[in-house]
């Protein structure tokens, strides 16, 4: 959808406060690649790592992140072809799996509190195979891990493409070029204009998505079934009750796979699959009363 003319200084008061929130951005050498991260609050607290999705970066949670600086201090990385991260050949749930534990070993923990969300989320659960003792907790964020065979048959032919790179004269006609994948609307105007300005970069050709357009073409990922059904992390999940992705039969088919007990789901009334975009502040409120338990 298109951004529309709302500007940040008629934002609520509580998202300009947040955002005007600078963390301490850092980097990680892993793999031969760069990994950007940056942190909000006090190290000595424990912490709550948050993962976004494809195409995405951490800079998508800064209007969320100051919301957990009383009790946590938190962290948000971009994968490697992602944000500030460097590029590579090819991508992988694995290198990503590597990547986050090369963030979490920077900050010096030995396992983290985890918000994961759409591609994070299965990268996040891949890492529980290799990095058993990685999450204390894992929030899987309208995250699909497994599908029922019949829809996972029918989503492969619709996986994403390579994309050729999009150039714009401005960050303005940039910004205005932003859509969410899947598509959505975003009611919330002045959220998704923070998340579009931070997703540009300017080069010689013009300012284009900082996103490597050769992801989809590279990415390996893995079959998740058993690694679900064998998961010893605690896991909840959360997703929009008007999510494109979380239809009933896969909600049934995640709790009969990963032997959830229905307290572990969480429906968010009325967001859809970026939820944290579509109701920032009922997200939040239902994270903190998760992370309670």
């Amino acid at each position: 959808m298109l951004i529309g003319k709302n500007p940040l200084n008629k934002s609520p008061e509580w998202f300009t406060r947040n955002i005007e929130i600078e963390p301490e951005n850092n980097s990680v050498e892993v793999d031969g690649a760069s990994i950007n991260f940056n942190v909000w609050g006090d190290k000595n607290l424990p912490g709550l790592l948050l993962l976004h999705g494809f195409n995405a970066h951490s800079l998508w949670w800064s209007h969320i992140a100051p919301a957990f600086m009383e009790k946590y201090c938190v962290v948000a990385m971009d994968f490697s072809g992602m944000g500030d991260s460097g590029r590579r050949d090819f991508y992988s749930q694995e290198i990503y799996s590597k990547e986050i534990k090369g963030v979490v070993n920077a900050m010096g923990w030995d396992s983290v509190t985890c918000l994961a969300h759409s591609m994070g989320g299965s990268v996040s659960m891949f890492s529980t195979s290799i990095f058993p003792d990685l999450f204390s907790k894992l929030i899987l964020l309208d995250s699909i891990i497994v599908l029922p065979p019949e829809k996972a048959t029918a989503m492969k032919s619709s996986r994403p493409s390579s994309r050729f790179a999009v150039f714009s004269e401005d960050l303005e006609e940039a910004i205005a070029r932003f859509r969410l994948m899947p598509p959505q609307p975003c009611a919330k105007d002045y959220v998704l204009r923070n998340v579009a300005k931070h997703s540009y970069k300017q080069t010689e050709e013009g300012w284009t998505l900082k996103a490597d357009p050769l992801i989809p073409k590279t990415y390996e990922y893995n079959d998740l079934h058993e690694i679900f059904m064998k998961a010893k992390v605690d896991i909840e999940i959360v997703y929009g009750g008007s999510s494109q992705l979380y239809s009933q039969d896969v909600i049934d088919y995640m709790v009969y796979v990963g032997n959830l007990d229905q307290n572990k789901m969480h429906k968010l009334d009325g967001a859809m699959h970026h939820l944290f975009l579509d109701m920032p502040e009922e997200f939040i409120e239902l994270i903190q009363n998760i992370l309670k338990k």
